[in-house]
């Protein structure tokens, strides 16, 4: 099948927006202490091996946590692998993730020139994308190389979905370069049908992040007794500390961040409030007088929330659209979330509205669920117990995962 390029508009616009993808390329990979970043994402590199490889890629952390047991299952079964990121702290977590012997990288930036050398310096024989990773030129020169192409966790972001018709016609034929859309719900089902695609390219596989894993045996990072505060946005955190009420100055609150770069930031209004903090990217000490742990680290996440008294979950008091509720409830967390919620609507019905989540109208709200929670540990364990129980009942979904791509296996290298 012959498959149209991204078009003459797109590949003019990338031109013109390739210095400042040059750009911010270098200034990421500098500041976030990876300096093979820039490289990667314009020149590559090339196999280690001359085996056909599954290419598995996804943006940053969550996504490659979650789809990290599917890259291992593939491994188990002999595959080899190429496995990518988007982001250096994707990057990072990738190594902490898989074993040595799977390939890593880095996509290249979304231009003819760069997306071209990608796949010539490769033999693939399959695609699989995590979630909303939809690059034009990249996927074309996948089909150019007759290489089949799954999305995994398959979604639509809420900014698609509301964006341009520019963004929407570009999105709809980008979506043509897919072979099969593994998705989480009935609702990523519509949404793709609004975009053309057949439903006979659909397939309800689950949630992959609802899977539940082998119990953490993280050491405890904490020693006081915490609420969490997980991937906060901008702004955020200080909605948090100016109406936290009083007589809560004695309890930690733990802020995690989802970008850790916004350290200082956050820092700044910190001091800004009067608030007492350390710090944990620089190895500073809780005391009794600390009233807000700041841990602007990568890969801690999963063990904070572990220990937690409960957390409450960030990109759902702005217009983010909330944030992965799975994880917290895979570890049987009392969890909190806001009201922007476009993201984890259907996360929320699964874990149960005042079941196994609460989810509040605002801030003023949410410090009410604490003080309940706080002061009623029986509920609050009951809260993470109904949670993990409803992840527990998606406990099939790699299985299910495996069995969709399997038919997909035996693949020619690109040439």
């Amino acid at each position: 099948m012959n498959f149209q390029s991204p078009g003459s508009g797109y590949r003019l616009s990338s031109l013109l927006l390739l210095p400042l993808w040059l750009v911010h390329a270098l200034w990421l990979g500098r500041s976030q202490a990876l300096s093979c970043y820039f490289q990667l994402r314009c020149r590559g590199k090339k196999n280690r091996s001359n085996d056909l490889s599954i290419w598995v890629h996804a943006a940053s952390v969550g996504e490659v946590e979650a789809i990290s047991p599917l890259v291992r299952a593939l491994y188990d079964q002999g595959e080899s692998l190429l496995f990518t990121a988007f982001t250096p702290s994707g990057s990072k977590t990738i190594q902490c993730n898989v074993p040595d012997s799977i390939e890593t990288g880095i996509i290249p930036i979304d231009f003819f020139w760069f997306c071209r050398r990608f796949f010539r310096q490769r033999r693939i024989k399959l695609c699989l994308l995590m979630e909303t990773e939809l690059w034009p030129e990249l996927l074309y020169q996948a089909t150019r190389n007759e290489l089949p192409i799954i999305r995994v966790n398959a979604r639509l972001s809420r900014k698609s979905v509301e964006a341009p018709i520019f963004i929407r016609y570009l999105l709809r034929r980008t979506l043509e370069y897919v072979s099969s859309h593994l998705i989480r719900n009935e609702s990523d089902r519509e949404a793709l049908i609004q975009f053309g695609v057949s439903p006979q390219d659909i397939k309800i596989a689950g949630n992959l992040k609802s899977r539940v894993g082998e119990p953490i045996a993280a050491s405890r990072l904490v020693e006081p007794e915490y609420l969490l505060l997980a991937s906060s946005r901008e702004g955020e955190e200080l909605m948090m500390l100016e109406q936290r009420p009083a007589g809560f100055e004695k309890i930690l609150i733990v802020i995690a961040p989802r970008h850790p770069a916004r350290s200082k930031s956050i820092r700044q209004q910190l001091k800004g409030l009067g608030v007492n903090y350390a710090v944990r990217s620089q190895s500073q000490a809780i005391n009794l007088n600390t009233e807000v742990y700041l841990a602007d680290t990568l890969g801690e996440l999963k063990a904070l929330m572990a220990h937690a008294r409960l957390v409450v979950m960030g990109g759902s008091f702005d217009e983010s659209g909330g944030h992965n509720l799975i994880e917290p409830a895979t570890l049987a967390c009392p969890i909190i979330t806001g009201p922007s919620d476009s993201n984890i609507r259907e996360d929320i019905a699964l874990l149960g509205d005042g079941i196994g989540i609460f989810q509040v109208h605002d801030m003023a709200e949410c410090w009410e669920k604490i003080t309940l929670l706080l002061d009623n540990p029986d509920q609050s364990r009951e809260l993470g117990r109904h949670a993990l129980q409803a992840v527990s009942n998606q406990s099939d979904v790699l299985d299910r995962y495996l069995t969709e791509i399997q038919p997909y296996l035996s693949g020619s290298s690109s040439e």
